[in-house]
C-alpha cells in the first residue's frame, strides 16, 4: 500500500508564518481520480526543494527544504515520485497515487509552477533577511579575549601557538568596545588564551564594575576557579565552561600545565567551590578514541557526585576534529546509546553537544522546529569577539588568526566588507538556487581553503550531517522507541 507515513510534523512554516501547517499523519484520503490531472485538474509540479535520504530497509525520509518538514516514505513512494519528477504534469494512475498526491498537497510537496515556488522561497528570504539585519543592529553579545595567554599546554589545542602572544586587554579597550557595541548589550563571554590568570584580573575587575549588570558566560581551563571565586560572586554567571578530558590520569596526560604538572585535582577543587556558591558549571569533554568511554565513565561519577546540584550541572561532551570521520561517528553513535538512558528531561542537560550540530537533530530528538538558515551561525550575525590586538573577530573557533578577523575597534574603527559577518546564502552565488541552503546557511567558512574569498559555499557538513549522521541518529531513535514500546506493553 502506498501512503505517505509521516515522522516528523514541524517545519519553520510554523515559525515564520508562510505556509499553513499540518500536525500529526498526513490524512489518508481515497479519491476516485484515474487517469486523471491532479487535485480537481489543476496542473501541479513537485517542488525542487525536496531531498531524499536514505535511512534502511528501503525506507528514505524526504525533506522539505523549503517548510523544514520530514516525512518517511518506502520504495513505491519514492519510485513514484521520482516519475512524477520528470512530469511536466501529474497524472494519477489509482487511488493511491491520488492519495498519496493529496498527502503532498498537505506537506506542502506541490506548487502550481515553479514560478511559485520561487516566490514562496523569496518569502522566506525576505523574512529571513530582516530579521539578519535587525539582530546585527541590536547587538546582544560581545566576547572579550582577555588575553591568548595560556598556563595550559594541550596537545590539541586548535589556537595553535597563539599563547606566545602574551599582551592583556586593556582597560581603556574594554571601554571602547563597550560603547561600540551600545547599550543592547546584555551578555559579555570571557575567552582566552585562558581568561583567568592572576595578570588578567585588574582588568577584569574594571570590567565587572564598568558592567555589573550584564551576564556573564565564562570559558577556562578551570585552574584558577578558586582564586577567583571571590571576583565570581560579584558578577550574574549564566555558566562557567570548564574541560575535563576523561579520567584523572587521562586528563593529567592532556591537559597539563605549561611545566608539565597535573590540573585534574585542582580543578575538581574549583568546580565542587562553584557548585557549592550556587554557579553553574558546565563541564566539557573533548573524546577521541583513546579516552571517550573513560568521559562517559566520568560523566556519571560527577552525576552521582554532584546529585545535589542538578541545576547547577551540565555537560558537553564533543569529539575532536583531528580523528577520523568513521572514529567520531563511532563515539557519537556511543554517546547516544547513553544519553538516551537517562530521563528525557535530563537529557539536554547531560550533553547537547550532537543535538546542537544542527537544527534537523534537534528536531528528531526534542521535536522543536527545524529552524531556516540565512547564515551558517551566530558569527555572520551578532559574534564580535575583541582582543588584545584591536582586532575584531566574529567567532570563538577562530580568534587570533587574522585572516578571519572582521575588523579593528582600536585604535580606529574599520570594518572589511570581504568578511564572515558579511556572508549569508543570498551572497554565495551556488546557495542561491541550492535544495539545501535552507538547511545549512552557506556552511561553516572556517573550512573554506581559500579565506581571500568568504563568499563561497562550505557543503561539505550539511551533506555528510543528512546523508551519513542523519541515518544512524533515526535508526538508533527507532530501536529506542521500539523497546519503549515493548516495555510499555509488557507492563500492561
Amino acid at each position: 500500500m502506498i501512503c505517505c507515513q509521516v515522522m516528523c510534523v514541524i517545519g519553520w512554516v510554523e515559525m515564520i508564518g508562510i505556509w499553513n501547517i499540518y500536525f500529526g499523519h498526513a490524512s489518508k484520503f481515497r479519491t476516485s481520480l484515474t487517469k486523471q490531472s491532479a487535485l480537481g485538474g489543476k496542473v501541479m509540479k513537485l517542488i525542487k526543494h525536496m531531498i531524499f535520504v536514505d535511512i534502511h530497509d528501503n525506507k528514505k525520509l524526504l525533506i522539505n527544504s523549503l517548510t523544514g518538514t520530514m516525512d518517511e516514505i518506502d520504495a513505491p513512494i519514492y519510485e513514484t515520485l521520482s516519475k512524477w519528477q520528470t512530469c511536466e504534469e501529474i497524472v494519477t494512475e489509482n487511488d493511491l497515487e491520488a492519495e498519496l498526491l493529496s498527502n503532498l498537497q498537505s506537506r506542502g510537496y506541490l506548487v502550481n509552477n515553479h514560478e511559485e515556488e520561487v516566490a514562496k522561497k523569496n518569502e522566506i528570504l525576505k523574512i529571513l533577511r530582516d530579521e539578519h539585519v535587525q539582530m546585527q543592529k541590536d547587538q546582544k553579545t560581545v566576547v572579550f579575549v582577555m588575553t591568548y595567554d595560556c598556563n595550559f599546554r594541550c596537545p590539541y589545542c586548535f589556537e595553535g601557538d597563539a599563547y606566545l602572544k602574551k599582551e592583556v586587554i586593556a582597560p581603556e579597550q574594554i571601554d571602547v568596545a563597550l560603547k561600540f557595541a551600545g547599550e543592547g548589550v546584555q551578555t559579555i563571554c570571557l575567552f582566552g588564551g585562558e581568561p583567568l590568570l592572576p595578570k588578567t584580573r585588574p582588568t577584569l575587575e574594571h570590567l565587572f564594575k564598568k558592567a555589573p549588570d550584564k551576564t556573564y558566560q565564562i570559558f577556562t581551563n578551570g585552574y584558577y576557579l578558586t582564586e577567583f571565586l571571590d571576583l565570581l560572586l560579584s558578577i550574574n554567571i549564566s555558566q562557567v565552561l570548564i574541560t575535563l578530558d576523561g579520567s584523572e590520569e587521562s586528563h593529567n596526560s592532556r591537559r597539563v600545565l605549561a611545566n608539565g604538572k597535573p590540573t585534574f585535582k585542582k580543578i575538581m577543587d574549583g568546580i565542587e567551590k562553584c557548585l557549592e556558591n550556587g554557579i553553574n558549571i558546565r563541564i566539557r569533554m573533548n573524546l577521541d578514541k583513546t579516552n571517550y568511554e573513560e568521559g562517559i565513565d566520568l560523566r556519571e561519577k560527577l552525576l552521582d557526585k554532584f546529585s545535589g546540584y542538578k541545576d547547577n550541572l551540565s555537560f558537553e561532551l564533543a569529539t575532536l576534529i583531528g580523528d577520523s570521520y568513521e572514529e567520531r561517528m563511532d563515539i557519537i553513535t556511543e554517546l547516544y546509546h547513553t544519553d538516551v538512558k537517562h530521563s528525557f528531561k535530563d537529557r539536554e542537560r547531560i550533553n547537547d553537544f550532537i543535538t546542537k550540530k544542527n537544527s534537523i537533530l534537534d528536531h528528531l530528538v526534542y521535536g522543536r522546529a527545524i529552524k531556516p538558515l540565512y547564515s551558517y551561525c551566530y558569527a555572520h550575525v551578532d559574534g564580535m569577539a575583541f582582543d588584545p590586538y584591536g582586532d575584531i573577530y566574529p567567532c570563538l573557533g577562530c580568534v587570533g588568526k587574522e585572516r578571519f578577523s572582521i575588523g579593528k575597534y582600536h585604535p580606529l574603527i574599520e570594518f572589511k566588507e570581504n568578511s564572515i559577518r558579511n556572508r549569508n546564502i543570498e551572497k554565495i552565488p551556488e546557495c542561491r538556487d541550492c535544495t539545501y541552503s535552507l538547511l545549512c546557511g552557506g556552511g561553516c567558512p572556517l573550512g573554506l581553503n581559500d579565506s581571500s574569498d568568504f563568499f563561497k559555499p562550505m557543503c561539505y557538513s550539511v551533506k555528510t550531517l543528512l546523508h551519513e549522521e542523519l541515518p544512524i541518529f533515526y535508526k538508533e531513535m527507532e530501536e529506542g522507541m521500539k523497546k519503549t514500546e515493548e516495555a510499555v506493553n509488557s507492563a500492561y
